[in-house]
């Protein structure tokens, strides 16, 4: 993936983390995928341009796109664009179903998304943080490395412990608008980490790594007390206009300043899209008001503009 300045018309694929910095990936038919680095303080506006369109499939092996062959129109609801047979297909759905079996080394860690708010999770050695970054942890350890099947069994047995490996968008950003201190995430990871060291099995080939904590709000913006918006984005179609200054980037979510207010932007939500430069204030996005558990209330949406 080369990096770039946006071209426009181009498809949206995704927000993604590589080497530990966010980025918007575009791509044209028939055409490479670029990457376009993304920074808090970076004022954006992007329009977004129908139909939506499937973004194919990541071959994390090779390290490119291959993109739907249909070019298929996608629902305009949701972060998810791919089609059924895209979906399917896709590696990273069947390594996650245990479908298919990766060959690469994989890291289990334990990733801290707000008091008491631990999960644990594998992803492959090679990609670093990103995993991390890409799901918003504030701050996470390694607790073993090895082999795809023994990383899984590791997961598993955790979860068995008592470990989630999944925890809800709406816990995760009720973390975010509360990170603690940095003590706080270090006490908390320790805890897990010992706990599981001394109660699930980490022999060979499993390499046991010793509890390290690895702090990730600076990389967000999130250094000091965080800004919480009462409004979100909850949907974006043909014609809406996303714009204003990017302040803080956590996981595949933006919190912006717009010219009226602050929002929370589920930046998935531009993938299918084509995107264009703007330079006018956003518009035609639906809104919904947040409380502070960071919950949606179905009624009183309204549309910014």
């Amino acid at each position: 993936m080369t990096v770039t300045q946006p071209l426009t018309g181009s498809l949206a694929t995704g927000l993604y983390w590589h080497a530990g910095e966010p980025g918007l990936a575009l791509a044209d038919p028939g055409s490479s995928e670029r990457w376009l680095p993304l920074r808090p303080g970076a004022t954006v506006g992007w329009r977004l341009a129908g139909p939506r369109r499937c973004t194919g499939v990541w071959l994390a092996d090779s390290r490119r796109r291959r993109f739907c062959p249909h070019r298929a129109d996608v629902p305009q609801a949701g972060g998810a664009a791919q089609c059924a047979a895209c979906a399917a297909a896709d590696p990273g759905r069947r390594l996650a179903r245990d479908q298919t079996l990766d060959r690469r080394t994989f890291g289990v860690y334990l990733a801290w998304f707000g008091p008491e708010l631990v999960k644990v999770g594998i992803t492959a050695a090679d990609r670093g943080i990103d995993r991390l970054a890409e799901q918003g942890a504030l701050a996470f350890t390694w607790l073993a490395h090895g082999p795809h099947p023994a990383a899984r069994a590791a997961e598993q047995a955790a979860t068995a412990a008592g470990v989630p490996d999944r925890i809800g968008r709406k816990a995760k950003v009720a973390g975010w608008s509360q990170p603690a201190d940095p003590d706080m995430r270090r006490e908390q990871l320790a805890v897990v980490h010992g706990r599981l060291a001394g109660t699930i099995n980490l022999s060979p080939p499993m390499q046991t790594l010793p509890c390290r904590v690895h702090d990730l709000c600076g990389r967000y913006g999130l250094t000091g007390t965080p800004l919480v918006p009462t409004t979100e984005v909850s949907a974006a179609g043909d014609g809406s206009v996303l714009a204003g200054t990017l302040t803080y980037l956590i996981g595949r979510n933006a919190i912006l300043h717009t010219i009226q207010e602050a929002l929370l932007a589920d930046l998935r939500l531009l993938s299918g899209w084509t995107l264009t430069l703007h330079t006018g204030p956003a518009r035609g996005l639906q809104l919904a008001p947040r409380h502070p558990a960071g919950s949606h209330h179905a009624a009183g949406q309204d549309t910014l503009f």
